[in-house]
Protein backbone atom coordinates (compact mmCIF):
# COMPACT_ATOMS: atom_id res chain seq x y z
CA UNK A 1 0.00 0.00 0.00
CA UNK A 2 2.79 2.25 0.98
CA UNK A 3 4.50 1.63 -2.68
CA UNK A 4 1.20 2.58 -4.53
CA UNK A 5 0.50 5.37 -2.58
CA UNK A 6 4.13 6.65 -3.55
CA UNK A 7 3.06 5.57 -7.17
CA UNK A 8 0.52 7.89 -6.93
CA UNK A 9 2.15 10.88 -5.38
CA UNK A 10 4.56 10.75 -7.82
CA UNK A 11 2.52 11.18 -10.76
CA UNK A 12 0.79 13.43 -9.71
CA UNK A 13 4.16 15.68 -9.00
CA UNK A 14 5.22 14.77 -12.81
CA UNK A 15 1.89 16.32 -14.28
CA UNK A 16 2.93 19.83 -14.36
CA UNK A 17 6.33 18.22 -15.93
CA UNK A 18 4.29 16.31 -18.15
CA UNK A 19 2.00 19.26 -19.42
CA UNK A 20 5.27 21.63 -20.33
CA UNK A 21 6.31 19.01 -21.89
CA UNK A 22 3.15 18.23 -24.03
CA UNK A 23 2.69 22.07 -24.23
CA UNK A 24 6.56 22.51 -25.89
CA UNK A 25 5.57 19.65 -28.60
CA UNK A 26 2.27 21.01 -29.71
CA UNK A 27 4.48 24.40 -30.23
CA UNK A 28 7.06 22.75 -32.29
CA UNK A 29 5.33 23.78 -35.97
CA UNK A 30 5.60 20.98 -38.47
CA UNK A 31 5.01 23.71 -41.14
CA UNK A 32 7.29 26.08 -42.73
CA UNK A 33 5.64 29.44 -42.03
CA UNK A 34 7.01 32.99 -43.26
CA UNK A 35 8.84 33.90 -39.71
CA UNK A 36 10.56 30.46 -40.54
CA UNK A 37 11.22 31.81 -44.14
CA UNK A 38 12.37 35.10 -42.89
CA UNK A 39 14.65 34.22 -40.44
CA UNK A 40 16.00 31.59 -43.48
CA UNK A 41 16.43 35.13 -45.93
CA UNK A 42 17.99 36.99 -43.02
CA UNK A 43 21.26 34.37 -42.72
CA UNK A 44 21.01 34.00 -46.48
CA UNK A 45 21.58 37.73 -46.28
CA UNK A 46 25.09 37.13 -44.73
CA UNK A 47 26.62 34.99 -47.12
CA UNK A 48 24.69 37.54 -50.08
CA UNK A 49 26.62 40.42 -48.36
CA UNK A 50 30.24 38.40 -48.09
CA UNK A 51 29.96 38.06 -51.82
CA UNK A 52 29.46 40.95 -52.92
CA UNK A 53 32.48 41.90 -51.36
CA UNK A 54 34.68 39.45 -53.12
CA UNK A 55 37.21 41.10 -55.53
CA UNK A 56 36.07 40.41 -58.92
CA UNK A 57 37.94 37.57 -60.85
CA UNK A 58 39.66 36.95 -63.99
CA UNK A 59 38.78 36.35 -66.65
CA UNK A 60 35.14 36.62 -67.15
CA UNK A 61 33.92 39.18 -63.92
CA UNK A 62 36.80 41.05 -64.96
CA UNK A 63 36.71 41.18 -68.34
CA UNK A 64 33.22 42.44 -68.12
CA UNK A 65 33.22 44.92 -65.88
CA UNK A 66 36.44 46.33 -67.92
CA UNK A 67 34.03 46.82 -70.95
CA UNK A 68 31.58 48.63 -68.73
CA UNK A 69 34.09 50.66 -67.67
CA UNK A 70 34.92 51.47 -71.25
CA UNK A 71 31.72 52.84 -71.04
CA UNK A 72 31.93 54.86 -67.81
CA UNK A 73 35.36 56.72 -68.79
CA UNK A 74 34.71 56.91 -72.60
CA UNK A 75 31.15 57.92 -72.64
CA UNK A 76 30.56 55.50 -75.08
CA UNK A 77 27.12 53.29 -74.92
CA UNK A 78 27.05 51.80 -77.91
CA UNK A 79 30.07 49.91 -78.94
CA UNK A 80 31.88 47.11 -76.45
CA UNK A 81 35.14 47.63 -76.89
CA UNK A 82 37.37 44.83 -74.46
CA UNK A 83 41.52 45.64 -74.40
CA UNK A 84 41.08 48.12 -77.49
CA UNK A 85 39.51 45.68 -79.66
CA UNK A 86 35.21 45.20 -80.73
CA UNK A 87 33.63 42.64 -78.72
CA UNK A 88 31.44 40.42 -80.36
CA UNK A 89 30.13 37.68 -77.89
CA UNK A 90 27.93 38.50 -75.51
CA UNK A 91 25.10 41.90 -75.59
CA UNK A 92 24.81 44.58 -74.05
CA UNK A 93 22.43 44.32 -70.36
CA UNK A 94 25.45 43.58 -68.07
CA UNK A 95 27.48 46.19 -69.43
CA UNK A 96 24.77 49.02 -69.63
CA UNK A 97 23.82 48.07 -66.12
CA UNK A 98 26.87 47.78 -64.27
CA UNK A 99 28.10 51.02 -65.94
CA UNK A 100 24.88 53.12 -64.97
CA UNK A 101 26.02 51.58 -61.38
CA UNK A 102 29.34 52.73 -61.52
CA UNK A 103 28.06 56.27 -62.67
CA UNK A 104 26.02 56.59 -59.41
CA UNK A 105 27.88 54.55 -56.83
CA UNK A 106 31.63 55.01 -58.20
CA UNK A 107 33.82 51.84 -59.95
CA UNK A 108 33.68 49.47 -56.99
CA UNK A 109 33.25 45.45 -56.81
CA UNK A 110 29.89 46.42 -54.95
CA UNK A 111 29.04 48.60 -58.14
CA UNK A 112 29.80 46.05 -60.13
CA UNK A 113 27.77 43.07 -58.42
CA UNK A 114 24.49 44.98 -57.34
CA UNK A 115 23.13 44.81 -60.72
CA UNK A 116 22.83 41.03 -60.52
CA UNK A 117 22.28 40.90 -56.92
CA UNK A 118 19.03 42.77 -57.51
CA UNK A 119 17.79 39.78 -60.74
CA UNK A 120 18.80 37.48 -58.42
CA UNK A 121 15.73 38.71 -55.95
CA UNK A 122 13.77 39.05 -59.30
CA UNK A 123 14.70 35.31 -60.07
CA UNK A 124 14.07 34.21 -56.56
CA UNK A 125 10.27 36.27 -56.29
CA UNK A 126 9.56 34.91 -59.46
CA UNK A 127 10.18 31.52 -58.50
CA UNK A 128 8.25 31.72 -56.01
CA UNK A 129 5.05 33.22 -57.61
CA UNK A 130 5.63 30.79 -60.48
CA UNK A 131 5.45 28.35 -57.67
CA UNK A 132 2.38 28.99 -56.55
CA UNK A 133 0.74 29.70 -59.51
CA UNK A 134 1.43 26.24 -60.49
CA UNK A 135 1.04 24.53 -57.34
CA UNK A 136 0.16 26.38 -53.92
CA UNK A 137 1.54 29.18 -51.73
CA UNK A 138 3.29 26.68 -49.55
CA UNK A 139 5.31 25.32 -52.80
CA UNK A 140 6.03 28.82 -53.91
CA UNK A 141 7.47 29.95 -50.48
CA UNK A 142 9.34 26.59 -50.43
CA UNK A 143 11.08 27.05 -54.09
CA UNK A 144 12.47 30.35 -53.36
CA UNK A 145 14.32 29.42 -50.42
CA UNK A 146 15.69 26.51 -52.01
CA UNK A 147 16.58 28.47 -54.89
CA UNK A 148 18.33 31.34 -52.85
CA UNK A 149 19.88 28.74 -50.81
CA UNK A 150 21.84 26.56 -53.87
CA UNK A 151 25.44 27.29 -54.31
CA UNK A 152 25.61 27.53 -57.86
CA UNK A 153 22.64 30.32 -57.66
CA UNK A 154 25.28 32.13 -54.48
CA UNK A 155 27.92 31.65 -56.68
CA UNK A 156 26.73 33.34 -59.51
CA UNK A 157 26.57 36.49 -57.23
CA UNK A 158 30.32 36.18 -56.07
CA UNK A 159 31.70 35.51 -59.42
CA UNK A 160 29.15 37.65 -61.46
CA UNK A 161 29.27 37.01 -65.18
CA UNK A 162 25.86 36.94 -67.19
CA UNK A 163 24.10 34.01 -65.18
CA UNK A 164 22.01 35.90 -62.25
CA UNK A 165 20.86 38.84 -65.31
CA UNK A 166 19.68 35.67 -67.26
CA UNK A 167 18.09 33.54 -64.87
CA UNK A 168 16.03 36.61 -63.31
CA UNK A 169 15.12 37.56 -67.00
CA UNK A 170 14.03 34.15 -68.05
CA UNK A 171 12.23 33.21 -65.23
CA UNK A 172 10.51 36.69 -64.74
CA UNK A 173 9.26 35.69 -68.20
CA UNK A 174 8.10 32.51 -67.51
CA UNK A 175 6.34 33.40 -64.80
CA UNK A 176 4.27 36.30 -66.39
CA UNK A 177 3.87 33.99 -69.96
CA UNK A 178 2.14 31.30 -66.80
CA UNK A 179 -0.06 34.27 -65.79
CA UNK A 180 -0.88 34.83 -69.25
CA UNK A 181 -2.10 31.22 -70.11
CA UNK A 182 -4.03 31.23 -66.78
CA UNK A 183 -5.73 34.84 -66.88
CA UNK A 184 -6.07 36.07 -70.27
CA UNK A 185 -4.78 39.27 -69.22
CA UNK A 186 -2.35 41.72 -71.96
CA UNK A 187 -0.47 43.49 -68.79
CA UNK A 188 1.33 39.64 -68.06
CA UNK A 189 1.48 39.48 -71.94
CA UNK A 190 3.95 42.82 -71.94
CA UNK A 191 5.85 42.23 -69.17
CA UNK A 192 6.60 38.97 -70.90
CA UNK A 193 7.64 40.73 -73.68
CA UNK A 194 9.93 43.06 -70.99
CA UNK A 195 11.13 39.68 -69.68
CA UNK A 196 12.02 37.83 -72.67
CA UNK A 197 14.20 41.14 -74.12
CA UNK A 198 16.02 41.33 -71.44
CA UNK A 199 17.10 37.33 -71.20
CA UNK A 200 17.85 38.40 -75.27
CA UNK A 201 19.77 41.37 -74.00
CA UNK A 202 21.67 39.37 -71.72
CA UNK A 203 22.52 36.06 -73.93
CA UNK A 204 21.16 36.49 -77.01
CA UNK A 205 18.54 34.11 -77.90
CA UNK A 206 18.77 31.73 -75.35
CA UNK A 207 16.83 34.59 -73.68
CA UNK A 208 13.83 34.34 -75.64
CA UNK A 209 14.66 30.16 -76.32
CA UNK A 210 14.03 28.87 -72.72
CA UNK A 211 10.51 30.43 -71.91
CA UNK A 212 8.97 29.50 -75.47
CA UNK A 213 9.70 26.04 -74.83
CA UNK A 214 8.33 26.65 -71.34
CA UNK A 215 5.04 27.94 -71.80
CA UNK A 216 4.34 25.48 -75.34
CA UNK A 217 5.19 22.35 -73.33
CA UNK A 218 2.80 23.97 -70.48
CA UNK A 219 -0.06 24.41 -73.08
CA UNK A 220 0.75 21.23 -74.94
CA UNK A 221 0.47 18.93 -71.69
CA UNK A 222 -2.45 20.75 -70.62
CA UNK A 223 -4.47 20.34 -73.95
CA UNK A 224 -5.13 24.14 -73.81
CA UNK A 225 -5.86 24.89 -77.69
CA UNK A 226 -7.58 27.61 -77.51
CA UNK A 227 -4.59 29.56 -75.72
CA UNK A 228 -2.25 27.85 -77.70
CA UNK A 229 -3.64 29.55 -80.77
CA UNK A 230 -4.82 32.65 -79.25
CA UNK A 231 -4.17 35.32 -82.23
CA UNK A 232 -3.08 37.61 -79.28
CA UNK A 233 0.56 35.50 -79.22
CA UNK A 234 0.89 37.41 -82.69
CA UNK A 235 1.39 40.76 -80.40
CA UNK A 236 4.31 39.02 -78.30
CA UNK A 237 7.57 39.23 -80.82
CA UNK A 238 6.57 42.74 -81.69
CA UNK A 239 6.57 43.91 -77.83
CA UNK A 240 9.48 42.37 -77.48
CA UNK A 241 11.26 44.11 -80.34
CA UNK A 242 9.92 47.31 -79.66
CA UNK A 243 11.97 46.45 -76.06
CA UNK A 244 14.94 44.51 -77.46
CA UNK A 245 15.59 47.55 -80.23
CA UNK A 246 18.57 49.53 -77.94
CA UNK A 247 20.71 46.30 -78.40
CA UNK A 248 20.05 45.96 -82.09
CA UNK A 249 20.61 49.28 -82.86
CA UNK A 250 24.11 48.95 -80.57
CA UNK A 251 24.81 45.86 -82.80
CA UNK A 252 23.81 47.59 -85.83
CA UNK A 253 26.02 50.78 -85.12
CA UNK A 254 29.33 48.44 -84.47
CA UNK A 255 29.36 45.69 -86.56
CA UNK A 256 26.48 46.54 -89.23
CA UNK A 257 24.06 43.79 -90.48
CA UNK A 258 26.40 41.04 -89.97
CA UNK A 259 26.13 42.25 -85.89
CA UNK A 260 22.28 41.85 -85.97
CA UNK A 261 22.30 38.57 -87.81
CA UNK A 262 25.04 37.50 -85.41
CA UNK A 263 23.00 37.65 -82.11
CA UNK A 264 19.93 37.05 -83.46
CA UNK A 265 20.97 33.42 -84.52
CA UNK A 266 24.75 33.06 -84.63
CA UNK A 267 25.93 33.36 -81.04
CA UNK A 268 24.33 30.69 -79.57
CA UNK A 269 24.66 27.72 -82.10
CA UNK A 270 28.27 28.62 -82.62
CA UNK A 271 28.59 27.98 -78.83
CA UNK A 272 26.46 25.11 -79.42
CA UNK A 273 28.48 23.87 -81.91
CA UNK A 274 31.85 24.55 -80.40
CA UNK A 275 32.95 26.64 -83.21
CA UNK A 276 34.52 29.88 -81.68
CA UNK A 277 35.61 29.24 -78.30
CA UNK A 278 37.00 24.93 -78.37
CA UNK A 279 35.23 21.84 -77.15
CA UNK A 280 35.44 22.20 -73.68
CA UNK A 281 33.34 19.56 -71.98
CA UNK A 282 32.40 17.63 -75.43
CA UNK A 283 33.47 14.12 -74.54
CA UNK A 284 31.28 13.98 -71.34
CA UNK A 285 27.74 13.73 -72.34
CA UNK A 286 27.22 13.71 -68.59
CA UNK A 287 29.11 16.66 -67.83
CA UNK A 288 25.71 18.50 -66.22
CA UNK A 289 24.96 15.18 -64.50
CA UNK A 290 27.79 15.39 -62.01
CA UNK A 291 27.72 19.36 -62.15
CA UNK A 292 24.51 19.45 -61.01
CA UNK A 293 25.18 17.60 -57.64
CA UNK A 294 27.60 19.90 -56.56
CA UNK A 295 25.79 23.31 -58.04
CA UNK A 296 22.61 22.70 -56.67
CA UNK A 297 23.67 21.31 -52.91
CA UNK A 298 22.29 20.74 -50.56
CA UNK A 299 19.08 19.81 -52.46
CA UNK A 300 20.87 18.11 -55.49
CA UNK A 301 20.10 14.65 -54.33
CA UNK A 302 16.78 14.61 -53.03
CA UNK A 303 16.11 16.88 -56.58
CA UNK A 304 16.68 13.77 -57.89
CA UNK A 305 14.37 11.85 -55.92
CA UNK A 306 11.62 14.15 -56.82
CA UNK A 307 12.30 14.09 -60.61
CA UNK A 308 12.08 10.48 -60.70
CA UNK A 309 9.11 10.96 -58.79
CA UNK A 310 7.10 13.49 -60.75
CA UNK A 311 8.60 11.51 -63.91
CA UNK A 312 6.97 8.20 -63.19
CA UNK A 313 3.73 9.95 -62.77
CA UNK A 314 3.65 12.23 -65.72
CA UNK A 315 4.63 7.99 -67.50
CA UNK A 316 1.82 6.33 -65.28
CA UNK A 317 -0.52 8.96 -66.68
CA UNK A 318 0.94 8.42 -70.13
CA UNK A 319 1.11 12.11 -70.75
CA UNK A 320 -2.42 13.08 -70.25
CA UNK A 321 -3.17 15.73 -68.25
CA UNK A 322 -3.63 14.99 -64.32
CA UNK A 323 -5.03 17.09 -61.54
CA UNK A 324 -2.25 19.03 -59.57
CA UNK A 325 -0.08 18.01 -62.39
CA UNK A 326 2.16 19.93 -64.76
CA UNK A 327 4.69 19.65 -67.40
CA UNK A 328 6.44 23.41 -67.72
CA UNK A 329 9.52 22.78 -65.33
CA UNK A 330 9.92 18.79 -65.81
CA UNK A 331 9.38 19.36 -69.74
CA UNK A 332 11.75 22.54 -69.59
CA UNK A 333 14.32 20.40 -68.08
CA UNK A 334 14.00 17.97 -70.13
CA UNK A 335 14.15 19.36 -72.89
CA UNK A 336 17.01 22.40 -72.52
CA UNK A 337 19.11 19.81 -70.44
CA UNK A 338 19.66 17.89 -73.54
CA UNK A 339 19.71 20.75 -75.54
CA UNK A 340 23.33 21.53 -72.90
CA UNK A 341 24.26 18.14 -72.46
CA UNK A 342 24.83 17.72 -76.73
CA UNK A 343 26.29 21.21 -76.81
CA UNK A 344 30.16 21.00 -77.77
CA UNK A 345 31.57 23.94 -75.69
CA UNK A 346 30.08 23.46 -71.86
CA UNK A 347 30.64 25.28 -68.73
CA UNK A 348 29.27 24.71 -65.66
CA UNK A 349 27.45 27.99 -65.33
CA UNK A 350 25.28 26.79 -68.25
CA UNK A 351 23.13 25.06 -65.96
CA UNK A 352 21.97 28.00 -63.53
CA UNK A 353 19.04 28.77 -65.98
CA UNK A 354 17.30 25.41 -64.74
CA UNK A 355 17.97 25.62 -61.06
CA UNK A 356 14.64 28.20 -60.57
CA UNK A 357 13.03 24.43 -62.55
CA UNK A 358 14.84 22.61 -60.36
CA UNK A 359 13.63 23.95 -56.85
CA UNK A 360 9.96 23.85 -58.24
CA UNK A 361 9.74 20.52 -58.50
CA UNK A 362 11.81 19.90 -55.45
CA UNK A 363 9.09 22.08 -53.70
CA UNK A 364 6.28 20.12 -54.88
CA UNK A 365 7.56 17.12 -53.69
CA UNK A 366 8.49 18.47 -50.20
CA UNK A 367 5.47 20.27 -49.45
CA UNK A 368 2.65 17.57 -48.61
CA UNK A 369 5.73 15.98 -46.85
CA UNK A 370 6.17 19.15 -44.38
CA UNK A 371 3.10 18.88 -42.58
CA UNK A 372 4.10 15.21 -41.53
CA UNK A 373 7.81 13.57 -39.73
CA UNK A 374 10.13 13.10 -41.97
CA UNK A 375 10.46 9.74 -43.36
CA UNK A 376 14.18 7.78 -42.78
CA UNK A 377 14.61 8.12 -46.53
CA UNK A 378 14.52 11.89 -46.91
CA UNK A 379 16.47 12.36 -43.50
CA UNK A 380 19.17 9.95 -44.89
CA UNK A 381 19.42 11.73 -48.19
CA UNK A 382 19.98 14.97 -46.73
CA UNK A 383 22.04 13.91 -44.08
CA UNK A 384 24.03 12.60 -47.07
CA UNK A 385 23.91 16.17 -48.48
CA UNK A 386 24.97 18.16 -45.43
CA UNK A 387 27.85 15.22 -44.82
CA UNK A 388 29.08 16.53 -47.91
CA UNK A 389 28.81 20.20 -47.47
CA UNK A 390 30.49 19.19 -43.66
CA UNK A 391 33.62 17.58 -45.66
CA UNK A 392 34.07 20.48 -48.56
CA UNK A 393 34.28 22.98 -45.65
CA UNK A 394 36.43 21.49 -43.82
CA UNK A 395 38.86 20.43 -46.94
CA UNK A 396 39.18 23.89 -48.45
CA UNK A 397 38.89 26.19 -45.11
CA UNK A 398 41.39 23.90 -43.31
CA UNK A 399 43.14 21.90 -45.75
CA UNK A 400 43.79 24.00 -48.58
CA UNK A 401 43.29 26.85 -46.87
CA UNK A 402 43.29 27.60 -43.12
CA UNK A 403 40.76 30.05 -41.24
CA UNK A 404 41.75 33.68 -41.28
CA UNK A 405 40.97 34.64 -37.77
CA UNK A 406 38.62 34.19 -35.19
CA UNK A 407 36.40 36.70 -36.84
CA UNK A 408 34.92 34.33 -39.46
CA UNK A 409 35.05 30.91 -36.86
CA UNK A 410 33.44 33.18 -34.71
CA UNK A 411 30.42 34.15 -37.64
CA UNK A 412 30.79 30.87 -38.73
CA UNK A 413 29.70 29.43 -35.17
CA UNK A 414 27.12 32.12 -34.94
CA UNK A 415 25.25 31.00 -37.82
CA UNK A 416 25.37 27.60 -37.46
CA UNK A 417 24.01 27.51 -33.61
CA UNK A 418 21.17 30.22 -35.23
CA UNK A 419 20.24 27.67 -37.90
CA UNK A 420 20.53 24.40 -35.26
CA UNK A 421 18.36 26.80 -33.17
CA UNK A 422 15.66 27.69 -36.01
CA UNK A 423 15.68 23.98 -37.12
CA UNK A 424 14.66 22.62 -33.31
CA UNK A 425 11.94 25.17 -33.66
CA UNK A 426 10.10 23.30 -35.84
CA UNK A 427 9.41 19.66 -36.71
CA UNK A 428 8.58 17.08 -39.84
CA UNK A 429 9.49 17.57 -42.95
CA UNK A 430 9.94 21.44 -41.58
CA UNK A 431 13.29 20.30 -39.94
CA UNK A 432 14.55 18.95 -42.82
CA UNK A 433 14.06 21.77 -44.67
CA UNK A 434 15.98 24.15 -42.50
CA UNK A 435 18.40 22.33 -41.06
CA UNK A 436 19.42 22.05 -45.29
CA UNK A 437 19.48 25.89 -45.10
CA UNK A 438 21.55 26.50 -42.26
CA UNK A 439 24.03 23.96 -43.36
CA UNK A 440 23.86 25.75 -46.77
CA UNK A 441 24.70 29.21 -45.26
CA UNK A 442 27.47 27.93 -42.76
CA UNK A 443 29.60 26.50 -45.92
CA UNK A 444 28.74 29.26 -48.19
CA UNK A 445 29.88 31.57 -45.40
CA UNK A 446 33.09 30.11 -45.27
CA UNK A 447 33.25 30.36 -49.03
CA UNK A 448 32.25 34.02 -48.75
CA UNK A 449 34.48 35.36 -45.98
CA UNK A 450 37.44 33.08 -46.03
CA UNK A 451 38.06 30.94 -49.01
CA UNK A 452 37.61 33.59 -51.19
CA UNK A 453 39.50 35.97 -49.84
CA UNK A 454 42.55 33.65 -49.60
CA UNK A 455 42.10 32.10 -52.98
CA UNK A 456 42.61 35.92 -54.38
CA UNK A 457 45.41 36.12 -52.43
CA UNK A 458 47.28 34.76 -55.40
CA UNK A 459 45.17 36.88 -58.30
CA UNK A 460 47.81 39.04 -59.01
CA UNK A 461 45.85 41.75 -60.83
CA UNK A 462 43.89 42.56 -57.57
CA UNK A 463 46.90 42.47 -55.52
CA UNK A 464 49.17 44.63 -57.33
CA UNK A 465 46.08 47.19 -58.60
CA UNK A 466 45.85 47.54 -54.60
CA UNK A 467 49.50 48.29 -54.30
CA UNK A 468 49.51 50.73 -57.05
CA UNK A 469 47.68 52.53 -54.18
CA UNK A 470 49.51 52.00 -51.45
CA UNK A 471 52.64 52.78 -53.29
CA UNK A 472 51.43 56.10 -54.01
CA UNK A 473 51.84 55.28 -57.53
CA UNK A 474 50.36 57.80 -59.96
CA UNK A 475 48.30 55.60 -62.10
CA UNK A 476 48.66 57.05 -65.53
CA UNK A 477 52.56 56.20 -65.25
CA UNK A 478 51.29 52.70 -65.17
CA UNK A 479 51.34 50.25 -68.95
CA UNK A 480 51.27 46.48 -69.88
CA UNK A 481 54.35 45.58 -72.05
CA UNK A 482 52.56 44.13 -75.26
CA UNK A 483 52.19 40.68 -74.85
CA UNK A 484 53.99 39.96 -71.67
CA UNK A 485 50.42 39.70 -69.41
CA UNK A 486 47.93 41.86 -68.64
CA UNK A 487 44.95 41.46 -66.03
CA UNK A 488 41.06 42.59 -65.78
CA UNK A 489 41.77 42.18 -62.43
CA UNK A 490 44.12 44.73 -62.62
CA UNK A 491 42.30 47.87 -64.93
CA UNK A 492 39.39 47.30 -62.49
CA UNK A 493 41.39 47.73 -59.09
CA UNK A 494 43.00 50.84 -60.60
CA UNK A 495 39.94 52.28 -62.03
CA UNK A 496 41.80 52.27 -65.19
CA UNK A 497 41.96 50.95 -68.88
CA UNK A 498 45.80 50.79 -68.80
CA UNK A 499 47.19 50.94 -71.90
CA UNK A 500 50.13 48.56 -73.35
CA UNK A 501 53.34 49.52 -75.05
CA UNK A 502 54.99 47.70 -77.09
CA UNK A 503 59.55 47.60 -76.36
CA UNK A 504 60.84 49.93 -78.58
CA UNK A 505 58.14 52.24 -76.90
CA UNK A 506 59.28 51.51 -74.39
CA UNK A 507 62.83 52.06 -75.12
CA UNK A 508 61.43 55.52 -76.21
CA UNK A 509 59.92 57.25 -73.25
CA UNK A 510 62.47 59.57 -71.34
CA UNK A 511 60.53 59.72 -67.95
CA UNK A 512 60.28 56.15 -65.88
CA UNK A 513 57.37 53.74 -66.42
CA UNK A 514 55.98 51.63 -63.99
CA UNK A 515 55.11 48.45 -65.95
CA UNK A 516 52.80 45.39 -64.71
CA UNK A 517 54.30 42.27 -66.61
CA UNK A 518 54.96 38.97 -66.26
CA UNK A 519 58.38 37.07 -65.26
CA UNK A 520 58.98 37.02 -68.92
CA UNK A 521 58.33 40.57 -69.26
CA UNK A 522 60.75 41.43 -67.02
CA UNK A 523 63.06 39.57 -68.77
CA UNK A 524 62.99 41.06 -72.05
CA UNK A 525 62.99 44.33 -70.25
CA UNK A 526 66.17 43.69 -68.72
CA UNK A 527 68.06 41.76 -71.99
CA UNK A 528 66.55 45.38 -73.82
CA UNK A 529 69.14 47.16 -71.41
CA UNK A 530 66.70 49.00 -69.63
CA UNK A 531 66.96 49.05 -65.51
CA UNK A 532 64.13 47.70 -63.78
CA UNK A 533 63.48 48.13 -59.69
CA UNK A 534 60.98 46.03 -58.33
CA UNK A 535 58.27 48.04 -56.74
CA UNK A 536 56.07 44.91 -55.75
CA UNK A 537 55.36 41.16 -57.02
CA UNK A 538 52.80 38.37 -56.27
CA UNK A 539 52.33 34.72 -56.79
CA UNK A 540 49.59 34.29 -59.82
CA UNK A 541 46.72 31.71 -60.76
CA UNK A 542 44.07 31.85 -62.42
CA UNK A 543 41.97 31.14 -59.92
CA UNK A 544 38.32 30.60 -61.68
CA UNK A 545 40.42 26.93 -63.08
CA UNK A 546 40.78 25.53 -59.51
CA UNK A 547 42.80 22.08 -59.99
CA UNK A 548 43.97 19.40 -57.05
CA UNK A 549 47.62 20.67 -57.41
CA UNK A 550 46.84 24.25 -56.67
CA UNK A 551 44.71 23.51 -53.71
CA UNK A 552 47.48 21.01 -52.40
CA UNK A 553 49.16 23.73 -50.07
CA UNK A 554 52.41 21.21 -50.80
CA UNK A 555 52.12 21.57 -54.18
CA UNK A 556 50.53 24.74 -54.61
CA UNK A 557 54.28 26.75 -55.65
CA UNK A 558 55.00 24.36 -58.53
CA UNK A 559 51.50 25.98 -60.35
CA UNK A 560 52.31 29.56 -59.34
CA UNK A 561 53.74 32.03 -61.71
CA UNK A 562 55.04 35.76 -60.34
CA UNK A 563 53.87 38.79 -61.86
CA UNK A 564 55.74 42.62 -60.74
CA UNK A 565 55.15 46.21 -60.65
CA UNK A 566 57.91 47.42 -62.13
CA UNK A 567 60.04 50.51 -62.76
CA UNK A 568 61.58 51.16 -65.76
CA UNK A 569 64.19 53.48 -66.25
CA UNK A 570 66.19 53.54 -70.07
CA UNK A 571 69.97 53.48 -69.25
Amino acid sequence: MDGLRAGHQCERRCRPLHRVVSRLLRSLSVRLDARSTLACYLLLLVVYIGGAMVPLMNNDSAHHAGIALHMHVSGDWLRLITQGHDYLDKPHLLFWLAALSFKVFGVSTFAYKLPSLLFSVLAVYSTARLGRLLHSAEVGRLAGLILASAIAFILANNDVRMDALLTGSIMFAIWQLAEFVAGGRWRNLVLAGLGLALGFATKGMIGVAMPGIAVFLHLLYRRDWARLFDPRWLALPLIVLVFAAPVLFAYYQQFGADGVRFILWSQNFERLAGERFGNAGAEDPLFFVHTFLWAFLPWSFLTLVALWSQGLRVLRGRLRPQPGEEMLTLGTIVVLFAIISASQFKLPHYLNILLPLFSIVLANWLAPRIERPATRGVWAVQFLAILVLALLAVAINGWAFSPLGWGVMAGAVALLVAGVVLSLSRSGGARVVLASVAAGVVFNFLLAWNFYPQLLRYQAGTVLGEAVERLALDPASVYYLEEQGRAGSFDFTTARLTPTLTLAQLQAMSAPVVLYTSASGREVVEAAGLRAEVLASNPDFRVTRLNARFLNPAKRPDTLSQVFLLRVVAQ
